[in-house]
């Protein structure tokens, strides 16, 4: 019924239900929704039907109910609101869900009894194919709110009946349940439709706002996890630099506890520097800015970035995100990109069983024990990186950083900035770079040719040793760190000292532990072995059969090798690419080493008496192509003797009966 048809005439309404019930004749003044709802339920429903509708079992109900619960929640109070208005004036508040199953009830006890004989209780369904037409039905089916009073109703015994029901949709416009009045017929009143229309678009109202509250907390969740998942510390201010958000990195860095900081000003608790203010006052993003904050009076380190936050279509930030990342995790991540592409050397890379070689591995072995410095001399080329490398990959710090400096590289007027490290504006750039001695932390710092380091450095370097602290360019504050030195040098540091041109003091403090390395001609009886160990370095690399002709290393131990291993290497790595069959000959070797070996005459080398006896049992196997009983009778020795020299010298007969390098 619409309001414009009130006051109600019974009397007629009745008298147009069985017009129609009994002759099929439909009255004029009808409300559409009920002529059209008649003509769908005539055809299915006896309108004298007295039987009861369909009900829930009270198990069932109880499960109905669960599973409505945030519907019935959110719809509870608004009736509760609702019977306030109304109460004794014998009106039940009733809640439906989407089928027209009634899930709740809230009226006076003795409206609440008389409407229960008429079906209005909790399980009982009032859809329009259980109901025949009704207010709650013909809600749901013309989805708009709906009032029928009296003779409205199809069947008899509900002509006692008034009710008012209005759809609740959900935010895709289904409908998901009914609220609803009912009364007795007498109780019959115009605003009772305008009443349950109000609660429903409330109910609405308020489900979307609960949702979008659950919503924002699942964000808000998501938020939280992302926070913490990051790695590095992460701070979120409003426009007015008030904390809102902050991951435990953050909190941990900063030594603040987020429960107590969220919804304070970040200064009170980190005096931002004053670039990170301006970037902050700009809206200028700033990327992996080093930075040392103020925090609660200790010095923090950190890369800081600064990105602020702002809508699409307002140019005003709303706010900023800093992130803040330890200094020595930016370290150890250099340095771990760093050693992954570099080679990890042993000391079996030290190659040679000659008595010096194994000398100068057993030294280094005591020193990657000790957490003394290190000094490592020798000619150029000898092997001092691979010692040193060597040295900090078999001691205690070996999953630190291993940092290797050439003093020699640096420009003389910034070799104090490279090793010291500058704070930001001070040198180049806006920003600042830490020392070497950070970025050795907790690792090896490797010195190479630190004979050419000069005076001013010296110093600086010395009191790092005795203090474990750096202070860098431009800096206020000085900075700890645990460092293991190791320094290598081509020419005498103590000739260095004698001169003046090294620090004695700083001598003394690097060279606890010492290692000479000798040249390569001092070991000449190690050459083979480090040829087939370049050759089978090659092998991997190339990819193809790489050997050398007993001719050619017949060459290659006659030549001096003023550059060392590194030469010897190098004139490997050149013949290789030469020999296109795969065995170097000696038209493959460098004009140095088919010449006269060395420039000018060649040099008589008189080898010391096991290097002498080496070099003929190496001559003997050449000339004899590795026959033992020849190469006795040729020395003039037992086949025995010979046989045990072999084995002490660890020299292979088998390589002069075929190419140096095949393999079995």
């Amino acid at each position: 019924m619409q309001p414009t048809q009130y006051p109600v005439n019974f009397h007629e309404l009745f008298a147009c239900w069985r017009q129609f019930v009994e002759q099929g004749i439909l009255a004029a003044q009808l409300d559409p929704l009920i002529v059209r709802s008649w003509r769908r339920c005539l055809p299915k429903h006896n309108p004298y039907m007295d039987g009861a509708l369909p009900c829930l079992s009270d198990e069932a109900l109880q499960t109905l109910r669960v599973q409505q619960f945030d519907l019935i929640a959110i719809a509870r109070p608004f009736m509760e609101d609702i019977y306030q208005c109304v109460e004794q004036s014998g009106y039940l508040v009733l809640l439906l869900d989407a089928t027209g199953c009634i899930l709740d009830a809230l009226g006076d006890s003795h409206v609440s009894e008389q409407l229960a004989n008429l079906g209005l209780l909790p399980g009982v369904y009032w859809g329009e194919e259980q109901a025949g037409s009704n207010a709650f039905g013909l809600a749901l089916l013309e989805r708009s709110a709906v009032q029928v009073v009296g003779a409205e109703h199809l069947f008899l015994r509900f002509h006692a009946l008034t009710a008012a029901a209005a759809p609740i949709f959900n935010a895709q416009g289904h409908p998901i349940g009914v609220i609803g009045m009912a009364g007795l017929v007498r109780s019959s009143d115009v605003h009772t439709l305008a009443i349950v229309h109000s609660a429903a678009r409330a109910i609405e109202s308020q489900r979307q706002n609960e949702q979008l509250f659950k919503d924002l907390n699942l964000q808000r969740t998501q938020l939280t996890t992302i926070l913490e998942a990051i790695s590095d510390g992460l701070v979120v201010c409003d426009v007015g630099g008030i904390i809102t958000h902050l991951n435990s990195e953050a909190a941990q860095l900063l030594n603040i506890k987020p429960e107590t900081v969220v919804g304070r000003p970040l200064s009170e608790y980190v005096d931002l520097p004053e670039l990170v203010q301006q970037a902050r006052r700009t809206q200028q993003a700033l990327t992996d800015v080093e930075v040392t904050f103020q925090v609660k009076g200790l010095q923090v380190g950190c890369l800081v970035s600064l990105y602020a936050i702002g809508h699409e279509d307002n140019q005003e930030a709303q706010g900023f995100i800093l992130t803040l990342r330890r200094i020595e995790q930016v370290h150890r991540l250099v340095q771990r990109m760093v050693g992954a592409r570099s080679p990890i050397f042993t000391l079996n890379d030290f190659v040679g069983e000659s008595t010096l070689a194994n000398q100068v591995r057993r030294q280094a072995q005591t020193a990657a024990r000790s957490r003394s410095p290190v000094l490592i001399q020798g000619e150029a080329g000898t092997g001092k990186g691979v010692v040193a490398r060597a040295i900090h990959n078999e001691s205690a710090r070996a999953d630190g950083p291993f940092v290797s400096v050439n003093c020699r590289a640096l420009p003389r007027d910034l070799v104090v900035g490279e090793f010291l490290g500058f704070e930001a504006g001070v040198l180049r750039g806006p920003q600042g770079q830490p020392s070497k001695f950070e970025l050795a932390h907790g690792g090896t710092l490797h010195l190479e040719e630190a004979d050419a380091l000069p005076l001013e450095m010296q110093g600086a370097l010395l009191r790092v040793i005795d203090t474990g602290e750096v202070m860098r360019l431009g800096g206020s504050h000085v900075i700890p760190v645990d460092v293991r030195f190791i320094v290598s040098a081509t020419s005498d540091l103590e000739r260095h000292v004698i001169n003046g041109e090294f620090r004695a003091d700083l001598f003394y403090a690097l060279s606890r532990i010492s290692l000479r390395l000798p040249a390569l001609r001092d070991r000449m009886a190690d050459l083979p072995l480090i040829v087939n160990a370049t050759l089978d370095r090659l092998r991997r690399q190339s990819g193809r059969r790489v050997e050398v002709s007993a001719e050619t290393l017949q060459m290659m131990r006659r030549y001096r090798w003023p550059g060392n291993v590194r030469e010897l290497e190098n004139a490997l790595e050149r013949a290789a690419v030469l020999a296109d069959s795969g065995t170097i000959e000696v038209r493959h070797l460098p004009e140095s080493i088919k010449g006269r070996g060395w420039p000018g005459e060649p040099i008589e080398y008189v080898p010391a008496m096991h290097e002498a006896e080496y070099e003929a049992i190496l001559r003997a196997a050449s000339a004899c192509q590795g026959n033992l009983t020849k190469m006795a009778e040729m020395l003039g020795i037992g086949r025995t003797t010979l046989w045990r020299k072999i084995k002490a010298s660890n020299i292979r007969v088998e390589d002069f009966r075929r190419p140096v390098g095949t393999r079995k």
